[in-house]
């Protein structure tokens, strides 16, 4: 009975919680969808009123979408204004181009959505079996105790938890306080890891609506322009295919952290000269990117325990990191070397712009940009240094950041063991 009430509990905290970010989904998808039908109906109503300030004066008398009567498929906006006459604008393709994007924003979202609410569902099922196995053995030291009835104060406690943000357990007997604030560190824990799974996909689908917005922007502009002006048609192509790399590179991103969140990325680990591995490196860059200098210093061997093409990614995730914030001409420097306790680093240091020390704490957390404009400009999602972040961490190392503002970054990846 008391299994079947912590059950009960748990399943009820998961469809609480599931519910609550399927309706901030759903009204968000909403809104965005009636933003876009009323700047598509804005955009007429201005194409009627000859220019935004004669459309501030216009009154209108009827405002009618309906199907043609000889086909019923092809959709006219009829408008009429008082004191002038009715147009007819045929609405078809900006509204299937329109509900296409809209579409492919969603099948995208539910393909994020699916991904993390599996991985937060994994973690707090998890959390929950702790919570049960914690349950049992306070059920088992009761039984052998003189006072069964404090655990049926904690049982009691337990079955009365609500599925809220602030969920605790009060038993009010200072014998089971410890039990008690191990159980609400617990659900302290579990709500973290809801809170993360919720702004995560919140932030991607933020991050989504920019491209997909541009995306239909460029299809409209090539639907109304781009069949006659050549100029018009490839602007407009070579900015879809720039904006679908872009979302292509950002569902990557968010499928290697969602893998490597659920335990599906696994490490090859095999001894890997680092410096073999940082020339490289050191020779890929200054091959595709000669507007940098490139200096490389490797001074003796350091082999270590890794997964070199793991290892490879971090770097590279560094080195077009520091490139994309490094003026044209700056230095770039690739080092291997051992810290103070014997430990191999690598550290990729620039001459660019460095990261204020406000922002310095927080850019390895997933989506955050310390500079939201120059990233979006260079092609960033704030996910690279946390891509980096996880990989090094699985190697049991340490990821650490030296800037100063306007003087530059150094990044060192410091590595276990390992040896000349």
């Amino acid at each position: 009975m008391r299994e079947a009430k912590t059950g009960a509990t748990a399943r009820k905290i998961l469809k609480t919680q599931k519910s609550a970010l399927g309706w901030t989904l759903f009204l968000s998808n909403f809104l965005l969808l009636a933003l876009g039908l009323g700047c598509l109906l804005l955009y007429y109503l201005k194409l009627y009123a000859g220019s935004w300030e004669a459309l501030g004066e216009t009154s209108f008398t009827w405002i009618w979408l309906e199907p043609v009567r000889l086909d019923p498929l092809q959709l006219q906006l009829t408008l009429q204004a008082v004191g002038g006459e009715a147009a007819v604008y045929d609405v078809t393709d900006a509204l299937a181009l329109f509900f296409s994007a809209y579409v492919g924003f969603l099948l995208v979202q539910g393909l994020i959505s699916a991904t993390a609410g599996a991985i937060w569902r994994g973690r707090v099922r998890q959390h929950l079996r702790r919570l049960t196995s914690m349950a049992q053995e306070a059920r088992r030291l009761g039984a052998e105790a003189a006072s069964p009835q404090k655990v049926e104060h904690l049982r009691e406690a337990i079955g009365q938890l609500q599925p809220t943000e602030s969920a605790r357990i009060h038993t009010h007997d200072p014998d089971l306080k410890g039990l008690e604030d191990a159980v609400n560190d617990l659900l302290d824990r579990m709500q973290a890891a809801y809170s993360q799974q919720t702004r995560f996909v919140s932030d991607a689908s933020h991050e989504l609506r920019t491209p997909i917005a541009v995306l239909k922007g460029y299809a409209d502009l090539l639907e109304r322009w781009g069949k006659d002006d050549p100029q018009v048609r490839d602007e407009a192509i070579s900015a879809i295919q720039t904006e679908a790399e872009r979302m292509s590179r950002l569902v990557e991103q968010l499928l290697f952290l969602a893998r490597g969140d659920s335990g599906r990325t696994k490490l090859t680990l095999a001894p890997v000269d680092l410096g073999d591995l940082v020339r490289e490196v050191w020779e890929e860059s200054h091959m595709i990117d000669p507007g940098h200098r490139w200096e490389l210093e490797t001074p003796a061997p350091l082999t270590v325990q890794a997964d070199r093409d793991m290892l490879k990614q971090a770097l590279r995730i560094l080195t077009d990191n520091a490139a994309k914030y490094t003026p044209r001409d700056g230095e770039i420097c690739l080092r291997t070397m051992t810290d103070e306790t014997g430990r191999p680093c690598i550290s990729v240091r620039d001459t660019g712009m460095g990261i204020r020390p406000e922002d310095a704490p927080h850019v390895f957390q997933r989506f955050y940009r310390a500079d939201p404009a120059r990233s979006r400009q260079s092609g960033g999602a704030g996910l690279g240094l946390s891509i980096a972040g996880w990989i090094i961490e699985q190697h049991g190392g340490i990821l650490e950041v030296y800037s100063w503002e306007g003087v530059g970054s150094r990044f060192t990846i410091h590595l276990p063991g390992g040896g000349a």
